[in-house]
C-alpha cells in the first residue's frame, strides 16, 4: 500500500511540475511579445490569439475531459475506439470553429470600427491561418488526458512541456529574430502541424488495437456528459471578465487599468490544485465505480491536505508582498498602481478556497450538470454583488464582491459534493488540518509584514519583496515542522521533487 501511495505521489509531482513549467512558458510568451512588438502589432497578435482561444474552447466543448470518466468504464480495443470517436467528434467541431474564424475575418471591418485599415487588412489575412491552427489543434486536445488516464503521467508531462516549448519557439522565435508578425503566425501554423502529426504517432504507439465501432460508449452518452462541462468552461471564462466589464462601465479608464492589474490570482499557485485533481480524477472514478467510499474520501482528504501545505502559505506570501510585487511588475516612472494593491490582496484570498479541484470529484460522480450549475451560479452572484459594491466602494468593492460570490459558491459546492459522498458539508474537506495550516500561515505573516513596513523603506521594493518572501516562507516552514504539520515524509517528497527524480 505504501508503494502504491508513493507511486501516486510521484505521478502527481510529475504533472504539477509540468503545469508549473507550462505556466512559466505561457508567461514568457506574453512578456516576450510585449517587449518585442509595437503596441499596434501586440494588439493584432492579441486579437488573433483571443479569437483562436475562443474558437478552441467552443470546439472542444468538454469532450477532452470525458476521457477520465469513460476510460475507467472501457478497456482493451474499446479504449482506442473511444479515442477515435472523441477525435472524430472534435474533428467535426474543429471544422465548424474554423469556419467561424474565417467568417470573422470577413466581417472584421465591422467588428473593429476604430482600428486603422492596415491593421484590419493584416487581421483578415492572418485569421485563415488561425482557422487552420484550430482545425489541427482541437483534435489533439485530449492527448494529455488520454496519457493521464492510461497512467502515463511522465508521457503526459513531456507532451505538455514539449508542445508549450514548441509554441514558444514557433511564435516568439521568429519575432526575436527580427521577422514580422506574418512569419510568427506561419510559425504557429507549423507548430499546429507538428503537434497534429506527433500526437497521431504518439496515440498509435500507446493505445491498444481497435476500431471506432469498438468504443462501447455512444456519441449521445458522451455528449450528455461532455457538453455541460464545455458550457461550464465557457461560463467560467465569461466570469473571469464579468467584474472587469462592470468596472469598465461604472468607473473611469484609470480605475479600469488599476483594477486590471489588481484583479489577478498568482497563476503559479492556482495551477497546483488543478494539476493534482487532473491526476487523481481517474482514481476517484475507479473508487466510485467500486463503491469504495471510504477509500475515495481518504484519497480526497490526503490530496487536500498536501495541496493546502503548498497553496495556503504561498497565497499568504503573495498577499504580504503585494505592494512590492505590483510596484516591480506594473509601475514605471510617472505610473502609479498603488490602488491595485488591495484588490490584488482580496483576489488572492479566493485562492485560499482552492485547495482542491472541486470539479474533479463532481465529474467522478458523473455530475457535469452540477459543474455547469455552479458556474452559472457564480457568474450570477458575481454580477449581482459587483455592481452595487463598485458604485459605493470603487474597485475595492468590485474585488470584495468577487470574493463574496466565490465564497458563497464554495459553500454551495461543498453541499453538492457532500450529497454525493453522503456527508454533511462540514466534513467534505479536512477542515481541522486546513484550519491549522491557515492559522500558522496567518500568524507567521504578521511579524514579517511588520518588519517590512518598519525597517525597510517603502521605495526599496525589490529588497522588501525578497526579505518578505524568504523570511516568511522560512518562518512558516520552521513553525509548521516543529508543530508537526509538515512531516519528515513531506520533506523527503519535496527533496525528490526538487531533484526532478520523477523525470528520470
Amino acid at each position: 500500500m505504501a508503494d502504491k501511495s508513493s507511486n501516486l505521489t510521484e505521478k502527481t509531482g510529475v504533472v504539477v511540475f509540468a503545469r508549473i513549467v507550462t505556466t512559466f512558458i505561457d508567461l514568457a510568451i506574453v512578456i516576450a511579445t510585449i517587449q518585442i512588438l509595437s503596441k499596434t502589432d501586440f494588439a493584432i497578435i492579441g486579437y488573433l490569439l483571443m479569437i483562436h482561444e475562443v474558437a478552441r474552447n467552443i470546439a472542444t466543448l468538454g469532450f477532452p475531459d470525458s476521457v477520465f470518466y469513460y476510460f475507467e468504464r472501457v478497456s482493451g480495443s474499446a479504449r482506442r475506439g473511444f479515442v477515435m470517436q472523441t477525435t472524430a467528434i472534435l474533428g467535426a467541431t474543429a471544422i465548424i470553429a474554423g469556419l467561424i474564424v474565417i467568417g470573422i475575418s470577413q466581417i472584421a471591418p465591422a467588428l473593429l470600427p476604430h482600428w486603422d485599415a492596415e491593421s484590419i487588412a493584416q487581421i483578415q489575412y492572418l485569421l485563415p491561418f488561425m482557422a487552420l491552427v484550430v482545425l489541427l489543434e482541437v483534435p489533439t486536445w485530449p492527448v494529455t488526458n488520454i496519457l493521464l488516464a492510461l497512467d502515463r503521467q511522465k508521457d503526459s508531462a513531456w507532451y505538455e512541456m514539449i508542445t508549450s516549448l514548441l509554441t514558444l519557439a514557433c511564435l516568439v522565435g521568429p519575432l526575436a529574430l527580427g521577422f514580422g508578425l506574418e512569419t510568427a503566425i506561419y510559425g504557429l501554423t507549423f507548430y499546429a502541424v507538428v503537434r497534429f502529426v506527433g500526437s497521431w504517432i504518439w496515440m498509435r504507439i500507446v493505445l491498444p488495437e481497435g476500431e471506432m465501432a469498438d468504443s462501447g460508449i455512444t456519441i449521445r452518452q458522451q455528449a450528455h456528459f461532455a457538453i455541460p462541462l464545455g458550457l461550464s468552461s465557457l461560463v467560467n471564462k465569461i466570469n473571469r471578465y464579468t467584474d472587469k466589464f462592470v468596472v469598465s462601465i461604472l468607473l473611469p479608464a484609470a480605475a479600469y487599468a488599476e483594477y486590471t492589474i489588481g484583479a489577478q490570482e498568482v497563476p503559479i499557485i492556482r495551477v497546483i490544485p488543478f494539476a493534482v485533481g487532473t491526476v487523481l480524477i481517474s482514481r476517484y472514478v475507479a473508487f466510485q465505480l467500486e463503491d469504495k467510499r471510504e477509500e475515495l474520501l481518504a484519497l480526497w482528504y490526503k490530496a487536500v491536505e498536501k495541496v493546502s501545505l503548498l497553496v495556503v502559505p504561498l497565497t499568504i506570501a503573495s498577499i504580504i508582498i503585494a505592494s512590492d510585487l505590483i510596484a516591480i511588475v506594473a509601475e514605471s516612472e510617472g505610473t502609479d498602481y498603488r490602488n491595485s494593491v488591495i484588490p490584488f490582496q482580496i483576489f488572492n484570498l479566493i485562492v485560499l478556497l482552492r485547495v482542491t479541484n472541486y470539479g474533479s470529484i463532481l465529474q467522478a460522480f458523473g455530475d457535469t450538470k452540477g459543474v455547469f450549475y455552479l458556474s452559472l451560479n457564480l457568474v450570477t452572484a458575481n454580477i449581482i454583488l459587483s455592481i452595487p459594491l463598485t458604485i459605493y466602494f470603487g474597485i475595492i468593492g468590485t474585488a470584495a464582491g468577487t470574493f463574496i460570490a466565490n465564497f458563497y459558491n464554495w459553500l454551495i459546492t461543498l453541499r453538492r459534493i457532500g450529497g454525493h459522498m453522503q456527508l454533511p458539508a462540514r466534513k467534505v474537506l479536512p477542515f481541522s488540518f486546513y484550519s491549522k495550516v491557515l492559522f500558522i500561515a496567518g500568524i507567521t505573516a504578521i511579524p514579517v509584514w511588520y518588519s517590512r513596513v518598519t525597517f525597510i523603506a517603502a521605495e526599496n521594493v525589490l529588497t522588501g519583496l525578497l526579505f518578505s518572501l524568504f523570511t516568511y516562507l522560512i518562518l512558516f516552514v520552521l513553525t509548521a515542522t516543529v508543530i508537526g504539520i509538515i512531516t519528515k515524509s513531506d520533506w523527503v517528497k519535496l527533496r525528490d521533487w526538487l531533484s526532478l527524480k520523477f523525470l528520470r
